[in-house]
């Protein structure tokens, strides 16, 4: 443990009491032909295309109680490297604050042919922040992570990452309109005179892969 993706990719490789029928300890069954040296079957591709959606929070410059979803795809450049594009909402408590991103990702996995395959990421995007429905900006960010993610079968998957950032507002109108209540849950960049907003956001998702 963590079981091998050929568990997956070769039923035949598993032992009988695996799946309830006979089979071989390895890809290359035994009953080849005297003085023939049998060849290990290649291996089938991995899965290159998911989808996905996943739920989490965030925590900006130390405030929490919010709630973050998204949507999500994925593309299989190699084995272990993936690049993730997610739609995203987060809303903080009452929705005295909103922000909806669009963003993407370059994942890199380790062991991607195990079942549980820790992996790195990096990403970026833009944000809109709307804050009690008087302030809004725009936000580029970025950010960096860690996570596992755990094969339930070939097409199912299930993932948990962490990611830390930074995002920077490029916009905005009526910045001295934030009400006192707004203020104190998560203002923006740019409310207080720092145009700088730091995060963390933890992530569970559910990929279907084709």
């Amino acid at each position: 443990y963590p079981r091998p993706y050929y568990y997956y990719y070769y039923p035949e490789s598993v032992p009988s009491y695996y799946y309830g029928y006979g089979g071989s300890y390895y890809p290359v069954q035994p009953n080849a032909a005297p003085g023939v040296v049998a060849v290990a079957a290649a291996k089938p591709p991995m899965p290159t295309f998911g989808i996905g959606v996943a739920a989490g929070g965030s925590n900006v410059d130390g405030r929490q109680e919010s709630s973050d979803l998204s949507a999500l795809v994925r593309f299989r450049l190699t084995p272990g490297l993936l690049i993730e594009g997610e739609l995203g909402r987060t809303s903080f408590k009452d929705d005295v604050r909103v922000d909806r991103r669009i963003g993407g990702s370059l994942i890199w996995e380790i062991g991607a042919r195990n079942a549980l395959a820790p992996y790195l990421l990096g990403g970026g995007g833009v944000e809109q922040a709307d804050v009690d429905g008087s302030f809004s900006t725009t936000q580029e960010f970025g950010e960096l992570g860690v996570g596992l993610r755990w094969a339930l079968s070939r097409n199912l998957h299930l993932t948990f990452d962490v990611r830390a950032g930074a995002r920077k507002a490029i916009d905005s109108n009526q910045p001295d309109t934030v009400s006192p209540v707004a203020r104190t849950v998560a203002p923006p960049s740019g409310v207080n005179g720092d145009d700088t907003e730091k995060f963390t956001r933890a992530r569970l998702a559910a990929i279907l892969n084709f």
